[in-house]
Order: structure tokens, then C-alpha cells, then sequence
């Protein structure tokens, strides 16, 4: 008889679950407005503060550019000095002498510097739009988490709708003597945790969609509504495929690559920093009242004691460093596709144990138990079990449904993350 109850009171509340859809839950927050997913991650890409801060990266990265491309590193100096010499016996004499001298870079280190600076360039723009996978992937996750929470809600609701029919009914039945206080006081306790569950679902809906809107940046509201339905997707790729593909794809990965290869190119432009650039000048000058001279000069510093070691041996740790979290990475990558694509199976598990054991069994409407019991064919304690067990049940088939829909985000983000 027991038994029969749960399954009796399952039945409206879990035929009624597939697929699970927005329910209708007014919205408390104002100047706020609804949002499908796609129009979320585009406000969100477009609005972040967080996604904008981590693009100015991308400002300094193109100034080390412009500083690459200057016509030289060094600016002219120009030199000068002059006396007067008072001589005995003849005209005192007015010397001067002035000199202008540029140092010359001629061991390749312009076109050193500028590989440096591009591949510094595109390693940030690597890790911006990593930011952006990132991004976009929270908003997928607190999105389909608002669309479970709000299916919650609405479960609440009819969950609360029927306690308090039942309390109302309870009430005539201890009204013409066909049941106790006892019974009577329990409809009205489970009335009042029903009431009081539906209160903090509703609370925790608004934190969801207060989450979402401060990833939208406020850009549809401080708290939008998800419009839209937790839709799992089509099946998944092999293993091999996913990795070849988060390989390919992982702007986390493409970046650790490109930071040893700037690493690389960092320690050719340090070498050639270590010679010596020579410096070329012109000068002229008056002596002596009536002598006029000009004349080239050229300097060549001699490194004796500064020849970058310092920073060649920094550039080597770097490099070795650089090179270990790529390793590293690699790794990462390797474990998230394999984790996000065994998570992925198990919800899929989850999800067919749930549409062939718990809804399909189903098939009875719960208009009958509750009809049943304003008959006086049951009693409120058999009723109220069976109830929180169905409800338990409804709500294991929501968290199922997102369970899926959480698990192929996680396998999509391990894979590269389609924006």
C-alpha cells in the first residue's frame, strides 16, 4: 500500500518533468529583463568588466610592439666645450668644439626585438580569449543552474498548492471527528515546511540570477531571467577526438607554447644585446682664433665586465620553467578531457536511470491520491511520506537533467570551448 502511494504521487510530478522547461516565476529584481543562453554569453563578452580589464593586457603587450619598432633605441647625444685662453704678448683665444654621436645597433637585435615583442603580443591574446572560454563557461553553468532552481520553485509551489488542500481537507475531516489532532496538526506542519521551503527556493533563484547578472557585467539587469529550457545536447565525440581537438583548440595550451617560444627568442635578443654596438659621431671646432677643424669619431664599448650574464641566466631558467608548464598543461588538458568526458557518460547513466526507473513507472495522476484521501481511504501520515518521496524523486530528475547539461559544459570548456 505504501509503495503504491509513492508511486501514485510520482506520477503527476514526474510526467509533468520532461522536457524541463522555464517556468513562469516573477521576477524581483527591477530594471531587469529576460535573456536566452546565446544572448547572455554575447552581453557577457561584450559587457565584463572582468573580460575588459584582462583585454588592457593587450594595450601594454602592443606598446612593447611600438618600442620594438622605433627607429633606434638610442637617442643622439650631442656634446660640447669651450675655454678662453688669455695669452701673453698676442690675442687671448676663444676654443670650442662641438660633437654629435648615435650608438648603432648592426648585430640583428632590431629584428630580434620586434619577434620578441609580436610573440609577447600573441601570447596575451591567446590568454585574453582564454579569459573569454573561461567567461562564457561560467555563464553557461549559472544560467542552466537559474533555469534548475526556477523548475525547483515551480515544484515547490504545486508541492505547496496541494499541502494546502490537504490542510483544508484536514481541517473538515477534524471537523466531523474522522481523524485526530495529531493528524490534524501534521497537515498543518507539513503545510508550514512546505511554505517555508518554497521561500528559501525562491531566495535561492534570486541568487542565481543575481550571479548571472554580475557576470552580464549589469548589462540586462543586477538579476535577468533565463528564458530557455536545460536542453542536453547531441552525443559527444570519442576521447581521441576530444583531445586531438582540446590540443588543437586550448588558447590556455596555444599560450604556454607561444611563452617558450618568446622565451626563446627573448634569450637570442639578450645574446646579441651583449655585443658591442659601435657609436659613430661627427665634431668640429675653432682653435686658436684662426684654425678650423671637423672630424669623425667611433667608439666601441668593451665588455669586460657587464655581458648580460645575469640575464642570460635568468632567460635560461625562465625558459626551462616555460617549457615545464607547458608539460604541465598538457597534462591538465589531457586529465579534464578524460574526467569531463567520464562525467559526461555517468550523467547520461544518471539520466536514462532516471526516465526508465523513476517516470516511466508513473502513470497514475495525483488528482487520485488526493481524492483518496478526502475519501477517508488513507491516512495523513501514508499521504505525507509518500508526498516528500515523490517530491525527492522530481527533484533528483531536475538536478539529473542538469547534471547533463553541467557535465557536457565542463566536456565543452575541456575540449577549447565553442563561444
Amino acid at each position: 500500500m505504501f509503495s503504491r502511494l509513492a508511486i501514485v504521487i510520482a506520477a503527476i510530478l514526474l510526467t509533468h518533468a520532461s522536457p524541463i522547461r522555464a517556468a513562469e516565476v516573477a521576477p524581483d529584481a527591477t530594471n531587469s529583463r529576460e535573456v536566452t543562453l546565446a544572448e547572455a554569453i554575447a552581453l557577457a563578452l561584450r559587457s565584463s568588466p572582468d573580460l575588459a580589464a584582462a583585454a588592457r593586457e593587450l594595450n601594454i603587450a602592443h606598446a612593447e610592439i611600438e618600442r620594438a619598432n622605433y627607429i633606434s633605441q638610442f637617442n643622439p647625444y650631442l656634446d660640447s666645450f669651450g675655454d678662453y685662453r688669455i695669452r701673453a704678448g698676442t690675442s687671448n683665444s676663444q676654443d670650442w668644439r662641438a660633437g654629435l654621436a648615435q650608438e648603432l645597433e648592426i648585430f640583428g637585435q632590431p629584428a630580434a626585438r620586434r619577434k620578441a615583442s609580436q610573440l609577447g603580443y600573441e601570447r596575451t591574446r591567446l590568454e585574453v580569449e582564454n579569459q573569454a572560454r573561461l567567461l562564457s563557461a561560467a555563464v553557461k553553468y549559472t544560467f542552466y543552474g537559474a533555469l534548475r532552481v526556477r523548475q525547483q520553485v515551480e515544484l515547490l509551489s504545486e508541492v505547496n498548492d496541494l499541502d494546502r488542500r490537504l490542510l483544508e481537507a484536514a481541517g473538515s475531516r477534524l471537523e466531523a471527528g474522522e481523524i485526530g489532532q495529531i493528524e490534524a496538526n501534521l497537515a498543518r506542519v507539513r503545510y508550514g515546511q512546505g511554505k517555508w521551503g518554497l521561500i528559501l527556493g525562491r531566495q535561492r533563484y534570486r541568487l542565481e540570477r543575481s550571479s548571472l547578472g554580475r557576470l552580464l557585467g549589469g548589462a540586462a539587469g543586477a538579476e535577468p531571467t533565463p528564458s530557455g529550457a536545460i536542453e542536453p545536447g547531441k552525443e559527444m565525440a570519442n576521447l581521441v577526438k576530444l583531445l586531438d581537438l582540446a590540443m588543437h583548440k586550448r588558447p590556455d595550451l596555444k599560450a604556454a607554447e607561444v611563452e617558450v617560444a618568446r622565451l626563446g627568442a627573448e634569450s637570442e635578443l639578450n645574446r646579441k644585446l651583449a655585443m658591442p654596438n659601435p657609436t659613430v659621431g661627427v665634431f668640429g671646432g675653432h682653435e686658436l682664433n684662426a684654425e678650423r677643424f671637423v672630424g669623425l669619431s667611433i667608439g666601441i664599448p668593451l665588455p669586460f665586465f657587464n655581458r648580460r650574464q645575469a640575464e642570460a641566466t635568468a632567460l635560461a631558467g625562465r625558459t626551462v620553467q616555460a617549457r615545464e608548464r607547458l608539460r604541465a598543461t598538457e597534462l591538465n588538458v589531457e586529465r579534464e578531457v578524460r574526467d569531463a568526458l567520464s562525467n559526461y557518460r555517468t550523467a547520461q547513466a544518471v539520466l536514462e536511470v532516471n526516465n526508465h526507473e523513476v517516470v516511466a513507472p508513473a502513470s497514475e495522476s495525483l488528482q487520485l491520491l488526493e481524492a483518496a484521501f478526502q475519501a477517508g481511504k488513507m491516512d495523513l501520515l501514508s499521504l505525507s511520506v509518500a508526498e516528500r518521496q515523490a517530491v525527492e524523486a522530481r527533484m533528483g530528475y531536475i538536478d539529473a537533467w542538469y547534471g547533463l547539461v553541467s557535465a557536457q559544459v565542463a566536456l565543452e570548456l575541456a575540449a577549447g570551448g565553442s563561444r
